[in-house]
């Protein structure tokens, strides 16, 4: 689950400075750095969410994402697909990617060479 690569999980997907568990191997940088997309994506979608005054199911409606997984998306307990941000960003059109946000920074040297293109 994405939240458990936080090294404090109740955190994931709120407006705060997180710490990632480092990876170290490159699955894991992988998996790690889906999980970092998926939170930014999930604070943006609440700070939209709560500028619109909508509720949450409000979002469930308008997306189509049923409401057991919107509530699981935005706590990290499930993965975040292609489809469910096509289906979010049609509604509140968020954008996944931004320049502006943070990224964990790789210790590993090995790690640093293979993904140096996202760095």
């Amino acid at each position: 689950m994405p939240r458990d690569l936080l090294e404090h999980p109740a955190l994931f997907g709120r407006p705060t400075d997180v710490i990632w568990i480092e990876p170290t191997t490159p699955a894991g940088y992988a998996t790690m750095r889906a999980a970092e997309l998926q939170h930014h994506f999930v604070v943006e979608l609440t700070a939209r969410l709560e500028r619109a005054e909508r509720p949450k199911s409000w979002l469930e409606e308008q997306s189509g994402i049923a409401p057991g997984r919107l509530s699981k998306l935005l706590r990290g307990y499930a993965q975040l697909t292609l489809r469910d941000v096509a289906a979010l960003e049609g509604v509140l059109g968020l954008a996944l990617t931004s320049p502006d946000l943070p990224r964990h920074t790789i210790s590993s040297a090995e790690l640093k060479a293979r993904f140096a293109y996202g760095q």
